[in-house]
């Protein structure tokens, strides 16, 4: 008794697997493709937005909340840290990720501001 298999017609081709990138290592790359372009906008940018809108708004509402020097400190730590990298003229590849980590210590500064009284 004799069998005989048969395969379909794509037997044979390799199909190769696609790298899936993730959204992190998207973004980085993408901040890093800003450098030659957009360097001076983002340390335009960067400075002004901390230093004269997210910063403020931060340490207002800290003090309305009671003025807590560690939650000032801390604010004008994230304001700091913006600053000294724009300063240090750093790639965007570092600026922008520094900028996004500030906001959100700013924002976490914000919500303990509500907590901590």
């Amino acid at each position: 008794m004799e069998y005989i298999f048969s395969q379909s017609g794509s037997a044979g081709l390799y199909q190769g697997m696609e790298k899936k990138r993730s959204s992190l290592s998207i973004f980085f790359s993408w901040a890093a493709g800003q450098e030659l372009e957009n360097h001076v906008a983002w340390v335009g940018i960067s400075i002004m937005l901390m230093a004269a809108v997210i910063s403020p708004i931060a340490i207002s509402i800290v003090l309305l909340n009671g003025a807590s020097f560690n939650l000032i400190m801390a604010t004008m730590a994230a304001l700091a840290l913006v600053v000294t990298s724009n300063l240090a003229a750093m790639s965007t590849k570092y600026t922008i990720p520094i900028l996004l980590l500030a906001t959100l210590m700013d924002l976490g500064i914000v919500i303990a501001s509500f907590i901590i009284r």
